[in-house]
């Protein structure tokens, strides 16, 4: 799916929720790194963010876009993004942290 088609499903997703009114949407894109790891400039800028309180939902097509890794996307999604208070949201896998206090439903 083109870059285009994902910010256009991410932009209706986060238009969804209810605390769109409010809120100032950031993209981070990682066009031309590989998934595999997290050592992408653009992740690395999002974590940062979350990390300084900055991002308190981050919403993902599906859980390959955010990190092919499957240990270190639920390490992120587990411990570090529940520590900073950060809601995860997949789309296409129709998963979001909200709905999972303490844990993440077997991802």
């Amino acid at each position: 799916m083109s870059i285009p088609n994902q910010k256009l499903i991410l932009r209706e997703k986060a238009m969804s929720l209810p605390e769109w009114d409010n809120s100032e949407i950031l993209e981070f894109i990682d066009n031309g790194h590989t998934g595999t790891n997290f050592e992408r400039p653009a992740v690395q800028e999002l974590l940062t963010m979350v990390q300084a309180g900055k991002i308190n939902c981050i919403i993902v097509k599906d859980l390959s876009r955010f990190g092919r890794n499957s240990i270190e996307t639920g390490y992120f999604i587990e411990r570090v993004f529940p520590l900073y208070h950060t809601r995860f949201i997949s789309v296409s896998d129709d998963f979001d942290t909200a709905n999972f206090k303490g844990d993440t439903g077997g991802i």
